[in-house]
């Protein structure tokens, strides 16, 4: 679990700069949507870093799965959210929906929840 957590502290790290280091090779769009994507990351990382910790405190060795799931759930959600894969056009409001960048993170949370429910299995 140790290296799952230094793994994500990776893409935090990356996510963190990765605006700032390829703003001039980004669109002003894109460039939007990689710190949307970190504030996004920022919001989930403390439940995940609470609950792999406390899989390391209490030996919960079935949360490696779900977390390294969560990790990989993370990356691609990265990469849809920055990119605009799948992105629909506006509506009358002026939303923008990324249908599988939603899913992805409804995935991710369950992931989480997964977490959660293997200390009380």
């Amino acid at each position: 679990m140790i290296e799952i957590i230094l793994y994500t502290l990776l893409l935090y790290f990356l996510q963190l700069f990765l605006p700032v280091t390829l703003k001039s090779k980004m669109t002003p769009e894109m460039f939007q949507r990689s710190r949307r994507a970190t504030e996004n990351l920022k919001e989930s990382l403390p439940a995940f870093l609470a609950l792999a910790i406390l899989s390391i405190s209490l030996d919960v060795q079935t949360n490696d799965a779900s977390a390294y799931g969560w990790l990989f759930l993370r990356i691609i959600f990265a990469v849809i959210y920055i990119s605009g894969f799948n992105l629909k056009p506006a509506n009358a409001a002026g939303h923008r929906a990324q249908p599988l960048r939603s899913f992805i993170w409804a995935l991710s949370i369950v992931a989480l929840f997964d977490m959660g429910f293997n200390f009380i299995r």
